[in-house]
């Protein structure tokens, strides 16, 4: 090539490197990046102090509620260690504990169910109505249905057939367990019957002489049907 010719145009073109063009091409976007967090960095940092609490948060209640279940299962056992002891003022006492500190949980249900029929037991009849009608609306399910029945119980140790048989209609309408349905509604129909109403009474014997799944029941309600029809034959 001549002294001092220009070098051929297209050498210009191979010079610059692809790569080299793509970094340059990127680089503001990476500034514009760290410029941003930079700018922004306090409220990143803020988001992240939110989010950790949160977890933080959840574990916490998480934990408290299995601690909670946990004494209210060991307060429970220690109740019922009284009541095994004979000790009627002191179980009374840890079971009416339980029942209040511990409201919600299966151990405090079960601590009310327990002080009822304690107070069944011992012949208190009217504390333990007055006690079951305040744990009834507290309780669902079978709990709900077992306090209804004693609250039933109670009412018919007082001397009260009609108030007793509604409670009992109602255990049978809380209950899902057939074979516990049928116990319910067999006493709920003698109530029924001791209150004098007897249209309720064969309303419930009618309904329990046809279970077939159940013939014990429906033997016991065929009976009763007859014993109501020869009343009212002699009425």
């Amino acid at each position: 090539m001549p002294h001092g010719a220009a070098l051929p145009t297209h050498f210009s073109h191979v010079m610059t490197h692809p790569i080299a063009d793509q970094t340059t091409a990127d680089q503001p976007k990476v500034e514009g990046f760290m410029d941003w967090f930079h700018v922004n960095s306090r409220w990143v940092g803020i988001g992240a102090i939110v989010a950790l609490a949160a977890i933080g948060g959840t574990w916490y209640a998480m934990r408290a509620k299995a601690i909670k279940l946990e004494n209210a299962d060991r307060q429970l056992l220690v109740a019922k260690q009284s009541v095994a002891s004979g000790n009627v003022p002191l179980a009374e006492s840890d079971l009416q504990k339980v029942a209040d500190r511990y409201a919600g949980t299966t151990a405090g249900a079960e601590a009310g169910l327990m002080l009822g029929q304690l107070r069944l037991q011992k012949g208190d009849f009217q504390g333990a109505a007055n006690y079951l009608k305040t744990l009834v609306p507290k309780l669902d399910g079978p709990n709900a249905a077992a306090a209804k029945g004693l609250l039933g119980d109670s009412y018919s140790q007082l001397d009260k057939p009609a108030e007793a048989a509604a409670e009992y209609e109602s255990a049978a309408s809380t209950t899902t367990m057939p074979s516990e349905k049928a116990f319910y509604l067999a006493r709920a129909g003698n109530a029924y019957m001791a209150a004098n109403k007897n249209a309720d009474a064969r309303r419930i014997w009618e309904t329990l002489s046809k279970q077939e799944d159940n013939p014990a029941v429906a033997a016991e309600a065929k009976v009763r049907l007859g014993a109501l029809t020869a009343q009212a034959a002699q009425s």
